[in-house]
């Protein structure tokens, strides 16, 4: 559905604030949401871990596993076990305030084997049905949103797209977000040493927030188009990518440029910029991480090589930091088209080298297991 400008310019409006302003949003009694789809506050981190630790079929002592029958239409047990295929919305306790959060598992998803787990935050102004693609974002591509279902369904993992208090975040949502892996494994096999964490624009700031908070919950971090905090002390060191377009005018590359140079200084990188991965033009990865769209006979998107006539996406790369982490900075080469003059290509999963920055995010992500 498309949407109108005036709502594309409060949009961008919303999105060019440096961070959210505080908000509120009146809460009713949670004793009308079904306890079946609340869980509740972990103490810490750690406990949280150990609940995903416990998902393992392959721990010693472990029964063997049969894999849960599929929901049936239109249900949605969020205390019931994950087959794939499911698609659900759920409810989770935080702080004592109900937040909402999509869970999904592709039919790749093996329901007796760990999986990988990416947690995606939509932006200011946009709901987690559009980051999922569920429903059309203004008027870019529908059913196609972050893109990370798409890469989901070729590669097994499991997918939560959690929504924000009034479309947007706050730095306290990071209580959130690592709340999200413990209940996710709770009715499915998450393997705690694959969980990760993006967003875009004010999900991007987030994604800093959660990642400079003291945990082990996440293992990487995909922050796209995002921002973040002068500084970070790091008691738990991790690899990040980030996405961003030269010619952001909702986030200047240079607030992206800093945020990212926050956590190369915070995991005290010792060496870098090198020249990393390189998509479109004529020395372009072989990989299958662009889009394209599909035939009326298949699915509407699908993944395939890069065209190398196409503008190129470059990234550099910052190693030899605290506990083998590393850091890259992808420099995005902008949709000259759709809403150029008002974005310079912030939506980034739409761009001009064609690239799913999910599929990138992925096969960055899948090398710190």
């Amino acid at each position: 559905m498309r949407v109108s400008i005036p709502r594309h310019v409060a949009l961008l409006a919303a999105l060019a604030v440096a961070g959210p302003a505080a908000f509120s949003t009146a809460c009713g009694d949670t004793s009308d949401i079904a306890s079946s789809h609340v869980v509740a506050d972990a103490p810490d981190a750690a406990a949280d871990a150990d609940v995903m630790r416990a998902a393992d079929p392959t721990a010693p002592g472990a029964a063997p596993c049969t894999p849960p029958a599929p929901e049936p239409a239109g249900a949605s047990d969020c205390t019931a076990p994950i087959a794939p295929g499911t698609d659900r919305r759920c409810t989770i306790d935080v702080g004592g305030k109900p937040r909402e959060v999509l869970v999904y598992a592709p039919p790749s998803y093996d329901a007796c084997r760990p999986a990988a787990l990416v947690v995606d935050a939509h932006g200011s102004s946009e709901t987690d049905s559009e980051q999922a693609g569920q429903t059309a974002f203004l008027d870019w591509p529908g059913g196609l949103g972050s893109g990370w279902r798409l890469v989901a369904e070729r590669e097994g993992f499991l997918v939560a797209q959690p929504q924000g208090l009034g479309n947007a975040w706050s730095e306290s949502d990071a209580d959130f977000m690592l709340k999200i892996p413990a209940f996710v494994a709770g009715t499915a096999k998450v393997d705690a040493k694959r969980v990760y964490l993006t967003g875009i624009s004010n999900g991007g700031e987030l994604t800093y927030w959660t990642g400079c908070r003291d945990t082990d919950v996440f293992r990487a971090f995909a922050p796209v188009s995002g921002f973040g905090k002068e500084a970070c002390p790091l008691a738990h060191h991790a690899p990040l990518i980030h996405f961003h377009s030269p010619d952001d005018k909702v986030v200047p590359l240079a607030d992206g440029q800093a945020a990212f140079q926050m956590w190369v200084a915070s995991n005290h990188c010792k060496r870098g910029p090198t020249p990393g991965w390189t998509f479109g033009g004529a020395s372009s990865d072989p990989r299958a991480v662009c889009l394209e769209a599909g035939s009326a006979a298949s699915p509407k998107w699908q993944l395939a090589t890069c065209d190398r006539a196409a503008p190129s996406t470059t990234c550099e790369t910052w190693d030899q930091c605290d506990e083998g982490a590393e850091a890259t900075f992808c420099t995005v080469s902008p949709d000259k088209q759709d809403h150029y003059d008002t974005t310079g290509g912030h939506i980034l999963y739409v761009n001009g080298t064609k690239l799913s920055l999910a599929a990138v995010a992925w096969e960055y992500f899948k090398r710190f297991p």
